[in-house]
Protein backbone atom coordinates (compact mmCIF):
# COMPACT_ATOMS: atom_id res chain seq x y z
CA UNK A 1 0.00 0.00 0.00
CA UNK A 2 2.74 2.46 0.78
CA UNK A 3 4.56 1.99 -2.30
CA UNK A 4 1.27 2.86 -4.23
CA UNK A 5 1.34 5.90 -2.14
CA UNK A 6 4.48 6.88 -2.83
CA UNK A 7 4.00 6.73 -6.21
CA UNK A 8 0.31 8.23 -6.74
CA UNK A 9 1.28 11.91 -7.10
CA UNK A 10 -1.47 14.84 -5.79
CA UNK A 11 -4.26 16.67 -7.90
CA UNK A 12 -2.62 19.57 -9.60
CA UNK A 13 -3.50 22.89 -7.42
CA UNK A 14 -2.28 26.29 -7.15
CA UNK A 15 -1.19 27.16 -3.20
CA UNK A 16 -1.52 31.00 -2.40
CA UNK A 17 -1.72 33.54 0.33
CA UNK A 18 -5.25 32.15 2.50
CA UNK A 19 -5.76 35.89 2.87
CA UNK A 20 -4.97 39.37 1.50
CA UNK A 21 -2.91 39.88 4.26
CA UNK A 22 0.42 40.72 3.55
CA UNK A 23 1.85 38.32 5.94
CA UNK A 24 -0.49 34.98 5.25
CA UNK A 25 0.56 31.64 4.84
CA UNK A 26 0.61 30.27 1.83
CA UNK A 27 -1.26 27.25 2.44
CA UNK A 28 -4.61 27.74 0.20
CA UNK A 29 -5.08 25.47 -2.47
CA UNK A 30 -7.19 25.98 -5.53
CA UNK A 31 -7.71 24.44 -8.68
CA UNK A 32 -4.95 25.60 -11.75
CA UNK A 33 -7.58 27.91 -13.32
CA UNK A 34 -7.61 30.49 -10.17
CA UNK A 35 -4.50 31.77 -9.39
CA UNK A 36 -2.74 34.34 -7.24
CA UNK A 37 -2.23 36.69 -10.17
CA UNK A 38 -5.54 36.49 -10.17
CA UNK A 39 -6.89 36.93 -6.11
CA UNK A 40 -3.69 39.73 -6.65
CA UNK A 41 -6.25 41.33 -9.16
CA UNK A 42 -9.12 40.88 -7.08
CA UNK A 43 -7.86 42.73 -4.00
CA UNK A 44 -6.15 45.38 -6.21
CA UNK A 45 -9.24 46.50 -9.15
CA UNK A 46 -12.30 44.93 -8.14
CA UNK A 47 -14.23 47.29 -6.83
CA UNK A 48 -16.63 45.72 -3.87
CA UNK A 49 -20.10 47.47 -3.32
CA UNK A 50 -22.37 47.34 -0.70
CA UNK A 51 -25.18 44.64 -1.52
CA UNK A 52 -22.73 42.57 -2.87
CA UNK A 53 -23.73 38.41 -2.15
CA UNK A 54 -21.19 36.16 -2.73
CA UNK A 55 -22.41 31.71 -2.52
CA UNK A 56 -18.42 31.31 -0.53
CA UNK A 57 -18.65 27.33 -0.64
CA UNK A 58 -15.84 24.25 0.04
CA UNK A 59 -16.64 22.62 -3.15
CA UNK A 60 -18.67 19.82 -3.09
CA UNK A 61 -20.98 21.07 -0.87
CA UNK A 62 -24.09 22.28 -2.44
CA UNK A 63 -22.56 25.04 -4.16
CA UNK A 64 -24.55 24.43 -7.98
CA UNK A 65 -28.10 24.01 -5.95
CA UNK A 66 -27.80 26.71 -3.67
CA UNK A 67 -26.80 29.14 -6.88
CA UNK A 68 -30.05 27.19 -8.76
CA UNK A 69 -32.57 27.86 -6.04
CA UNK A 70 -31.13 31.65 -5.88
CA UNK A 71 -31.51 31.86 -10.01
CA UNK A 72 -35.26 31.23 -9.08
CA UNK A 73 -35.74 33.72 -6.18
CA UNK A 74 -34.41 36.51 -8.79
CA UNK A 75 -35.62 35.02 -12.25
CA UNK A 76 -32.77 34.50 -13.94
CA UNK A 77 -32.87 30.88 -14.90
CA UNK A 78 -30.52 29.38 -17.67
CA UNK A 79 -32.67 28.03 -20.26
CA UNK A 80 -30.67 24.85 -20.49
CA UNK A 81 -27.95 23.10 -18.66
CA UNK A 82 -26.37 24.53 -16.31
CA UNK A 83 -24.55 27.44 -14.65
CA UNK A 84 -20.87 26.69 -12.87
CA UNK A 85 -19.80 29.98 -12.74
CA UNK A 86 -17.90 30.01 -15.93
CA UNK A 87 -19.93 32.22 -18.22
CA UNK A 88 -19.76 36.37 -17.15
CA UNK A 89 -22.47 36.76 -18.62
CA UNK A 90 -25.13 34.83 -16.73
CA UNK A 91 -26.35 34.69 -13.40
CA UNK A 92 -23.62 34.78 -10.51
CA UNK A 93 -20.30 34.60 -12.05
CA UNK A 94 -16.80 33.00 -10.65
CA UNK A 95 -15.06 36.08 -9.83
CA UNK A 96 -11.90 34.28 -8.70
CA UNK A 97 -12.14 32.50 -11.85
CA UNK A 98 -12.85 35.41 -14.17
CA UNK A 99 -10.10 37.73 -11.93
CA UNK A 100 -7.51 34.91 -13.33
CA UNK A 101 -8.50 35.11 -17.10
CA UNK A 102 -6.30 36.89 -19.41
CA UNK A 103 -9.44 40.06 -20.63
CA UNK A 104 -10.24 40.24 -16.41
CA UNK A 105 -10.10 43.88 -16.75
CA UNK A 106 -12.76 43.94 -19.51
CA UNK A 107 -14.85 41.26 -16.97
CA UNK A 108 -14.39 44.03 -14.28
CA UNK A 109 -15.25 47.19 -15.81
CA UNK A 110 -18.46 44.91 -17.08
CA UNK A 111 -19.13 43.89 -13.49
CA UNK A 112 -18.78 47.36 -12.23
CA UNK A 113 -21.84 48.20 -14.66
CA UNK A 114 -23.88 45.65 -13.33
CA UNK A 115 -26.86 46.47 -11.41
CA UNK A 116 -27.18 46.13 -7.54
CA UNK A 117 -27.05 43.46 -6.08
CA UNK A 118 -24.88 41.63 -7.66
CA UNK A 119 -23.97 37.98 -7.29
CA UNK A 120 -21.07 35.92 -7.72
CA UNK A 121 -19.58 32.50 -6.88
CA UNK A 122 -16.71 31.86 -5.37
CA UNK A 123 -14.37 29.06 -3.20
CA UNK A 124 -12.37 31.29 -1.83
CA UNK A 125 -11.39 31.74 2.00
CA UNK A 126 -13.23 34.53 4.07
CA UNK A 127 -9.98 36.06 3.84
CA UNK A 128 -9.65 36.35 -0.04
CA UNK A 129 -13.37 37.90 -0.18
CA UNK A 130 -13.09 41.60 -0.75
CA UNK A 131 -15.37 43.75 1.39
CA UNK A 132 -18.18 44.79 1.84
CA UNK A 133 -20.00 41.45 0.89
CA UNK A 134 -22.99 39.20 2.35
CA UNK A 135 -21.75 35.47 2.35
CA UNK A 136 -23.79 32.45 1.69
CA UNK A 137 -22.35 29.12 2.68
CA UNK A 138 -23.61 25.92 2.33
CA UNK A 139 -21.91 23.66 4.72
CA UNK A 140 -22.27 19.85 4.06
CA UNK A 141 -21.07 16.81 6.06
CA UNK A 142 -17.37 16.35 5.66
CA UNK A 143 -17.22 12.94 4.79
CA UNK A 144 -20.10 13.27 2.57
CA UNK A 145 -17.80 16.42 0.92
CA UNK A 146 -14.46 14.10 0.78
CA UNK A 147 -16.97 11.28 -1.16
CA UNK A 148 -17.94 14.00 -3.65
CA UNK A 149 -14.82 15.70 -3.64
CA UNK A 150 -12.71 12.44 -4.98
CA UNK A 151 -15.27 12.04 -8.31
CA UNK A 152 -14.82 15.59 -8.64
CA UNK A 153 -10.68 15.86 -8.68
CA UNK A 154 -10.77 11.87 -11.05
CA UNK A 155 -13.24 13.28 -13.41
CA UNK A 156 -12.08 16.68 -14.46
CA UNK A 157 -8.93 16.59 -16.58
CA UNK A 158 -7.73 19.84 -15.28
CA UNK A 159 -6.08 18.58 -12.26
CA UNK A 160 -4.79 15.27 -13.65
CA UNK A 161 -5.25 13.10 -10.79
CA UNK A 162 -5.46 9.11 -10.77
CA UNK A 163 -5.42 9.08 -7.27
CA UNK A 164 -7.67 6.04 -5.39
CA UNK A 165 -9.61 7.24 -3.08
CA UNK A 166 -7.45 5.85 0.00
CA UNK A 167 -4.99 7.93 -1.06
CA UNK A 168 -7.10 10.79 -1.53
CA UNK A 169 -9.11 10.53 1.73
CA UNK A 170 -5.36 9.59 3.66
CA UNK A 171 -2.73 11.90 1.47
CA UNK A 172 -5.29 14.67 0.09
CA UNK A 173 -8.19 15.19 2.46
CA UNK A 174 -6.87 14.61 5.83
CA UNK A 175 -3.34 16.55 4.69
CA UNK A 176 -5.63 19.55 3.71
CA UNK A 177 -4.15 19.38 -0.05
CA UNK A 178 -7.64 19.60 -1.85
CA UNK A 179 -9.54 22.91 -3.15
CA UNK A 180 -9.65 25.20 -0.46
CA UNK A 181 -7.22 23.19 2.01
CA UNK A 182 -8.33 21.72 5.14
CA UNK A 183 -11.98 21.34 5.18
CA UNK A 184 -11.94 22.28 9.29
CA UNK A 185 -10.07 25.59 8.62
CA UNK A 186 -11.93 26.66 5.98
CA UNK A 187 -15.48 26.90 7.56
CA UNK A 188 -14.14 27.60 11.18
CA UNK A 189 -12.84 30.87 9.47
CA UNK A 190 -15.88 31.96 8.33
CA UNK A 191 -18.23 31.10 11.22
CA UNK A 192 -15.88 32.82 13.13
CA UNK A 193 -15.93 35.82 11.55
CA UNK A 194 -19.01 36.13 11.52
CA UNK A 195 -19.74 35.29 15.05
CA UNK A 196 -17.34 37.92 15.77
CA UNK A 197 -19.23 40.17 13.05
CA UNK A 198 -16.40 40.38 10.92
CA UNK A 199 -19.03 39.07 8.28
CA UNK A 200 -23.18 39.07 7.39
CA UNK A 201 -23.66 35.51 6.38
CA UNK A 202 -26.18 32.78 6.19
CA UNK A 203 -25.48 29.60 6.56
CA UNK A 204 -26.98 26.80 5.27
CA UNK A 205 -26.52 22.92 5.98
CA UNK A 206 -27.07 20.70 3.06
CA UNK A 207 -28.13 17.87 5.56
CA UNK A 208 -31.24 19.93 6.42
CA UNK A 209 -32.09 20.95 2.98
CA UNK A 210 -32.07 17.42 1.94
CA UNK A 211 -34.53 17.08 4.57
CA UNK A 212 -37.49 19.39 3.51
CA UNK A 213 -36.54 19.62 -0.09
CA UNK A 214 -34.69 23.04 0.39
CA UNK A 215 -38.04 24.53 1.64
CA UNK A 216 -36.73 25.82 4.41
CA UNK A 217 -34.25 26.47 2.97
CA UNK A 218 -35.87 28.80 0.16
CA UNK A 219 -37.29 31.13 2.75
CA UNK A 220 -33.97 31.72 4.18
CA UNK A 221 -31.93 32.59 0.97
CA UNK A 222 -35.28 35.08 -0.08
CA UNK A 223 -34.73 36.92 3.38
CA UNK A 224 -31.37 37.32 3.01
CA UNK A 225 -31.64 39.06 -0.15
CA UNK A 226 -34.60 40.77 0.23
CA UNK A 227 -37.23 38.67 -2.30
CA UNK A 228 -40.70 38.72 -1.25
CA UNK A 229 -42.76 36.99 -4.21
CA UNK A 230 -41.59 33.65 -4.72
CA UNK A 231 -43.50 29.87 -4.87
CA UNK A 232 -41.20 27.80 -2.38
CA UNK A 233 -43.34 24.56 -3.74
CA UNK A 234 -42.67 25.34 -6.63
CA UNK A 235 -39.04 25.88 -6.53
CA UNK A 236 -38.51 23.04 -4.34
CA UNK A 237 -39.68 21.23 -7.69
CA UNK A 238 -37.71 23.04 -10.00
CA UNK A 239 -34.59 22.74 -8.00
CA UNK A 240 -34.94 18.95 -6.47
CA UNK A 241 -32.34 16.67 -7.56
CA UNK A 242 -34.14 15.10 -10.32
CA UNK A 243 -34.25 18.44 -11.94
CA UNK A 244 -30.92 19.09 -11.18
CA UNK A 245 -29.70 15.95 -13.09
CA UNK A 246 -31.83 16.81 -15.43
CA UNK A 247 -30.33 19.84 -16.08
CA UNK A 248 -26.68 18.91 -15.68
CA UNK A 249 -27.56 16.10 -18.64
CA UNK A 250 -27.61 18.89 -21.07
CA UNK A 251 -24.74 20.13 -19.87
CA UNK A 252 -23.03 23.13 -18.52
CA UNK A 253 -22.36 26.28 -19.72
CA UNK A 254 -18.88 27.31 -20.85
CA UNK A 255 -17.41 30.45 -20.82
CA UNK A 256 -18.51 31.54 -24.03
CA UNK A 257 -22.25 30.39 -23.05
CA UNK A 258 -22.22 27.12 -24.94
CA UNK A 259 -23.14 24.05 -23.54
CA UNK A 260 -20.66 21.18 -23.24
CA UNK A 261 -21.19 17.70 -22.59
CA UNK A 262 -17.72 17.12 -21.08
CA UNK A 263 -18.94 16.46 -17.49
CA UNK A 264 -22.03 14.82 -18.34
CA UNK A 265 -22.28 10.99 -17.42
CA UNK A 266 -25.15 8.60 -16.28
CA UNK A 267 -22.46 6.86 -14.19
CA UNK A 268 -22.58 7.51 -10.49
CA UNK A 269 -19.69 5.28 -9.81
CA UNK A 270 -18.36 3.81 -6.26
CA UNK A 271 -15.00 3.78 -4.36
CA UNK A 272 -12.99 1.78 -7.20
CA UNK A 273 -14.69 3.65 -10.36
CA UNK A 274 -15.07 7.37 -10.29
CA UNK A 275 -17.48 9.34 -11.71
CA UNK A 276 -16.64 12.66 -13.70
CA UNK A 277 -20.95 13.59 -13.37
CA UNK A 278 -21.04 17.10 -11.67
CA UNK A 279 -24.68 16.04 -10.49
CA UNK A 280 -23.81 12.51 -9.39
CA UNK A 281 -25.91 11.11 -6.34
CA UNK A 282 -27.01 14.20 -3.73
CA UNK A 283 -27.80 11.64 -0.57
CA UNK A 284 -26.53 11.84 2.58
CA UNK A 285 -24.38 9.05 4.08
CA UNK A 286 -23.07 7.65 1.40
CA UNK A 287 -19.38 8.14 2.51
CA UNK A 288 -20.66 4.68 4.62
CA UNK A 289 -20.00 2.83 1.18
CA UNK A 290 -16.37 4.48 1.19
CA UNK A 291 -14.45 4.06 4.11
CA UNK A 292 -13.24 1.00 6.04
CA UNK A 293 -12.94 0.59 9.41
CA UNK A 294 -9.24 1.90 9.51
CA UNK A 295 -10.26 5.11 7.67
CA UNK A 296 -13.10 5.94 9.77
CA UNK A 297 -10.22 5.47 12.90
CA UNK A 298 -8.10 7.74 10.82
CA UNK A 299 -10.85 10.49 10.65
CA UNK A 300 -12.13 9.86 14.12
CA UNK A 301 -8.08 10.83 15.57
CA UNK A 302 -8.20 13.69 12.74
CA UNK A 303 -11.49 14.94 14.41
CA UNK A 304 -10.31 15.11 17.89
CA UNK A 305 -7.15 16.70 16.69
CA UNK A 306 -8.93 19.70 15.20
CA UNK A 307 -11.77 20.08 18.08
CA UNK A 308 -9.61 22.41 19.29
CA UNK A 309 -8.60 24.78 17.07
CA UNK A 310 -12.24 24.49 15.16
CA UNK A 311 -14.62 25.59 18.31
CA UNK A 312 -17.07 26.88 15.80
CA UNK A 313 -17.06 24.26 13.53
CA UNK A 314 -17.77 21.49 16.46
CA UNK A 315 -20.72 23.97 17.46
CA UNK A 316 -22.65 24.19 13.93
CA UNK A 317 -22.44 20.36 13.44
CA UNK A 318 -21.60 19.13 16.95
CA UNK A 319 -18.98 16.46 17.79
CA UNK A 320 -20.98 13.22 17.95
CA UNK A 321 -22.23 14.09 14.49
CA UNK A 322 -18.59 14.60 12.94
CA UNK A 323 -17.33 11.75 15.06
CA UNK A 324 -19.87 9.12 13.20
Amino acid sequence: MSANLSQTSEPKMNCIPRSFDVNAIENFYTCTIITKNGMENVFNHFLPRDGDIYVATYPKSGTTWTISILEHLVKKVCEKGISLGFCTEIFCPWLDMAASTENWHSIFSKFEGATSPRFFKSHASVGLIKQPARIIQCLRHPLDTFVSAWHHVRGKEVFDYNGSWYHFFSKVALEGKFECGDWFDYHEEFLKASKEGEIEALFLRYEDMKKDNAISAIHELAKFIGVESYDAEEISRATNFTKMKEKSNQGHIEKDGNLSDVLVSQEVGDKNTPSKAHIRKGIIGDWKNYLSDSELNLWRNYVQIKKETCPHVIDFFSLEDLLC
